[in-house]
């Protein structure tokens, strides 16, 4: 088995971090489309244990002490709902940290090995194609965990708007990547063998 590129197509390298790329980008966007941001904050009753007999059973003085009880432990709840809020789940900045890291380990190792020849099917346009969609999947593949992490570390919420927008340029980038490798069947050669001829840059 080869390591690099070559004329045979890609190498095995290449074609592992390209399936790594798709599994934990995957994974991260059903992280964060569905991780709750209060999760791990655990849901307290607040009315204090003699609550019931209150209102004729009890005396003013313990119906006072039993409002300020269930007072601090809701005010107590509040503060760690407000921390809690807007705080991503560990594992969706893990997830974070790991896409970007494939994102620089798939540059370095594109300079270290030369590209194999385009798959005969592509012709002009399909090449352009291919590579323009490349090149903006990689540009989101770093702009997606920046913008995360920043906003992770950032004192406010400046920076939603731009995370977003970089969501939607993934999703247009990989919509134009997808239709070249649908459009001209390359599908099956990526799945299958990633060692013959590549299917494009």
């Amino acid at each position: 088995m080869a390591w690099r590129n070559g004329p045979h197509g890609y190498g095995l390298v290449t074609w592992g971090l390209h399936w790594m790329t798709v599994l934990v980008l995957a994974t991260q966007l059903v992280v964060g489309y569905t991780m709750d941001t209060d999760d791990g904050v655990a849901r307290v009753d607040c009315d204090p244990a003699g609550e019931d007999r209150s209102g004729g059973d009890t005396s003013d003085a313990e119906e006072d002490r039993l409002d300020r009880v269930e007072e601090r432990c809701e005010a107590r709840q509040e503060q760690l709902e407000d921390a809690a809020e807007g705080r991503p789940a560990p594992l969706h900045m893990a997830l974070g940290v790991l896409l970007l890291v494939l994102a620089l380990a798939r540059v370095v190792w594109r300079r270290l090995t030369p590209l194999p020849p385009w798959d005969p099917r592509l012709g002009p346009t399909g090449r352009r194609l291919l590579h323009a969609s490349e090149v903006a999947l990689l540009t989101t593949l770093f702009a997606l965990p920046v913008t995360g992490l920043l906003l992770v570390a950032g004192p406010d919420d400046d920076l939603v708007p731009v995370h977003v927008a970089a969501h939607v340029a993934f999703y247009l980038a990989l919509s134009g990547h997808l239709a070249v490798v649908l459009g001209w069947r390359l599908l099956p050669r990526m799945l299958t063998r990633p060692l013959t001829r590549r299917t494009g840059r």
